[in-house]
């Protein structure tokens, strides 16, 4: 560049800032398309969870209904039992 006239040295000064400018403009849509893409999927694995945490709580009712109804029938197996052995 030394031999070049200035008038081609800034020329070509103006035109790699502009190169970079263009790549700065582009690398912060990229980490905005990112940032966006990011929040979205934990916003989904969010409601997944919550889901999840919805569906184990209904079972461990579930669970606990039929715990509870399998201790009453086995009480009245019992009490059954000892009625016919007296």
């Amino acid at each position: 560049m030394a031999g070049k006239p200035i008038g081609q040295r800034v020329d070509r000064l103006e035109q790699v800032l502009q190169i970079i400018a263009e790549d700065q403009v582009s690398l912060q849509k990229l980490i905005a398309d990112l940032a966006r893409e990011t929040s979205k999927r934990f916003d989904r694995v969010a409601k997944q969870f919550e889901e999840s945490d919805r569906k184990m709580r209904e079972m461990d009712k579930k669970f606990d209904e039929r715990i509870d109804k399998l201790v009453v029938a086995m009480g009245e197996f019992i009490r059954q039992q000892n009625a016919t052995r007296k």
